[in-house]
């Protein structure tokens, strides 16, 4: 008796690895939007977080205040001129958010750590919240 399972296992095989490729390829997206996120940092351009951070977004920093993205937009372009360097730990999906934790030095010495939430909303993907920390 064919049980046609050999055919049905290479299916669900097949449909594991496209899944898997539109993780992949998720994920890769979100690391260029973070990507984006840190030149724009680094470059002290408002202008570019604009499309990447959504008019929604909402950073929690370390004094427990909580900031818009208008206020971040005219903070970076008065941070200092130091040397930036960010350093990405990880990166996650969760279907349609993902989230990246990294580090920040300025001139060489730690200045923070943070989480990023990116969501993807209407097929696009933007950051919708960070939580800074010492």
């Amino acid at each position: 008796m064919a049980s046609g399972g050999g055919a049905g296992r290479a299916l669900n095989a097949f449909s594991d690895d496209i899944a898997g490729l539109d993780d992949f390829l998720t994920i890769n997206a979100v690391l260029i939007l973070d990507d984006a996120w840190n030149a724009a940092y680094q470059n002290r351009d408002a202008q570019a977080l604009n499309d990447l951070i959504a008019d929604d977004w909402s950073g929690f920093l370390p004094d427990g205040q909580v900031i818009s993205k208008a206020v971040l937009q005219r903070a970076i372009t008065t941070y200092p001129e130091d040397v930036l360097v960010f350093r990405r730990q990880v990166a996650q999906l969760y279907g349609d958010t993902a989230i990246t934790r990294g580090e920040l030095s300025a001139n060489g010495v730690h200045a923070q750590s943070h989480l990023r939430v990116y969501a993807r909303r209407a097929g696009k993907w933007q950051a919708v919240a960070v939580q800074v920390v010492p």
